[in-house]
């Protein structure tokens, strides 16, 4: 055979190819192996004997082998190298992952005899890590149930394989009841225990096609699909876990009981996304809720009516009756380690409804003419809580457009800094771009004045509205916040890095900063390092707080 003619020159050879760490292998032109180095032999798990001589279809699985024997063909054929991404089994019946680069040799005189050199490189603990990263990224770590960003992401798949097949498309939303009180009972060990006899009971409830996630706290989004008897099947589920949740629970030599308030909506117009879906879902868990709890509703546009008229005669009477609070999210500097500062945020704890999401209250609140008030209440009390911070250590306050049109702020400002005695500059205020309000007479001037004191102004969810650049245009901002939607689905998102690097190169050529926002993993942190990130905010990070728990 060949391989023996070759024998006296390729002990030479072998001892060359044994040195090389890679797994390295020589092939004739009828795809049988001359030559394999030992880093082969141990990837292969077979004696050098069992491999000269043989080719892949004496070796591998037929599938592997056809594919392994084709790439050597495309070789033999064009003479031009390739590299691929492939998968074998060795002798111990593993997988194994490598990427084989394979080029084609000539070797003798003249056309001389045509061989092929392959050499490997296992990727397979590079592959797992990445696909256990994945996973990690997407699934919920106390309860391993998958987190918002999965549902999300099949919610989407879901609304878009409705729009083109008619699937049915059902949505429900379920919060705890009384969840709040066992954390304060009985501490957030026992709360997280709770949560994942709940997380369980929620995963017995459905099908293995259906989709249960935590989206935060003591919330959990159910996704459902199928045929035209979903709805029956959904109100079944919903009851069911309503039944389910309410069992009482062991927990620190006791029993402990919550109910589940579940709303429920349906896909059922081409042109509803997945947001407003959600939205849906949130409005009839609402209802519920103000109807007693313990129970479930399906989503009915009567329902907009009534709980807008509710939430905006309760909006009203929050900040008297003490229903508002701020919180505070930790902003750091990955690279350096650094705590840079805090983010204050608003919160509404209603007395039925529970924590009401400012993406409602804020709304209500800015069409009712309260939004000033709301303002300064946050304003003085983030002040108030910093001057017990580092003096390193900023507070980021958000604006609404409307109280830059307002002749009130700068006095707001001016009068918060004076009774909190906080230096001007560890003042920070978010602007959400929106542009009538940033024309509107004064706003532009109220934006100098404010800046001339001190205090630095940020651009909030940059790259989200119409009016970015034309703002940074005009006015320089310290810092531009970059929205989270783009930073959700990094590194992988390739349209999204390209966005955010352009963002972030941009800033820094205005002389601004950059706070990448909604960091959630660490794989994201460490992308937008690489792209320049000044700093990030996320719940990797640290989840906003109570000002005794901040530092």
């Amino acid at each position: 055979m060949l391989y023996q003619r070759l024998l006296s020159s390729a002990e030479a050879l072998q001892k060359i190819i044994d040195i090389i760490p890679s797994p390295v292998f020589v092939k004739d032109r009828e795809h049988r192996w001359v030559l394999v180095n030992d880093a082969l032999v141990q990837i292969l798990g077979r004696a050098r004997d069992e491999l000269l001589g043989k080719s892949d279809f004496d070796v591998f699985p037929p599938q592997q082998a056809k594919a392994f024997w084709a790439s050597d063909d495309e070789v033999f054929g064009s003479l031009q190298p390739i590299e691929r991404e492939e998968t074998l089994t060795n002798a111990q019946g593993q997988l194994r992952i490598v990427v084989t680069r394979k080029t084609a040799l000539r070797v003798g005189p003249g056309a001389g005899t045509l061989f092929l050199v392959g050499i490997l490189q296992d990727v397979t603990s590079y592959r797992e890590a990445e696909a256990q990263s994945h996973f990690l990224s997407r699934h919920d770590m106390l309860t391993g149930l998958p987190n918002r960003i999965l549902f999300h992401e099949r919610l989407h798949e879901a609304v878009g394989h409705g729009n083109r097949e008619l699937d049915n498309v059902a949505v429900l939303l379920v919060d705890l009841d009384g969840f709040k009180a066992v954390n304060d009972a009985y501490g957030h060990a026992a709360g997280d225990e709770l949560l994942r006899v709940i997380a369980g009971r929620l995963a017995a409830a459905v099908r293995n096609s259906d989709l249960v996630a935590r989206l935060g706290g003591d919330e959990f989004g159910i996704l459902l699909r199928g045929g035209p008897l979903l709805e029956l099947a959904a109100e079944r589920i919903a009851a069911q876990i309503c039944a389910h949740v309410a069992i009482p629970v062991p927990i620190s030599q006791s029993q402990t009981q919550v109910s589940a308030s579940i709303g429920i909506t349906y896909f059922r117009k081409p042109d509803t996304g997945p947001e407003e879906l959600l939205r849906q879902a949130d409005i009839a868990m609402y209802s519920v809720k103000h109807a007693g709890r313990h129970g479930h509703r399906l989503y009915e546009p009567e329902l907009e009516v009534a709980a807008s008229r509710q939430l905006h005669a309760d909006l009203r009477h929050a900040l008297e009756r003490r229903q508002l609070h701020v919180l505070y999210q930790p902003l750091w500097n990955p690279p350096d380690g650094e705590l840079t500062g805090y983010e204050a945020l608003l919160r509404w704890e209603h007395p039925h409804f529970g924590n009401i999401p400012p993406n409602i209250f804020i709304p209500i609140a800015e069409q009712s003419g309260m939004i000033g008030t709301f303002g300064e209440f946050a304003l003085r009390a983030a002040c108030q809580a910093a001057t017990n911070w580092p003096a390193q250590v900023r507070i980021c306050v958000n604006i609404s457009p409307l109280q830059l049109v307002e002749d009130t702020l700068l006095a707001q400002v001016k009068t918060a800094l004076h009774d909190s005695r906080l230096a001007p500059d560890r003042l920070e205020l978010e602007i959400t771009e929106s542009k009538p309000a940033i024309d509107g007479p004064g706003a532009m001037k109220t934006l100098e004045q404010l800046k001339n004191l001190g205090v630095r102004i940020a651009l909030d969810d940059f790259g989200t509205g119409t009016s970015s650049l034309d703002m940074m245009h005009r006015f320089a901002f310290d810092r531009l916040k970059i929205d989270g939607r783009f930073v959700a689905n990094l590194p992988s998102d390739k349209r999204g890095l390209a966005i955010v690097g352009a963002l972030i190169n941009l800033a820094h050529d205005l002389g601004a900063r950059v706070t990448a926002e909604s960091v959630e993993y660490m794989e994201q942190a460490f992308c937008l390092m690489d792209l320049g990130c000044d700093e990030m905010q996320g719940y990797l990070f640290g989840h906003p707080n109570a000002p005794r728990t901040v530092l």
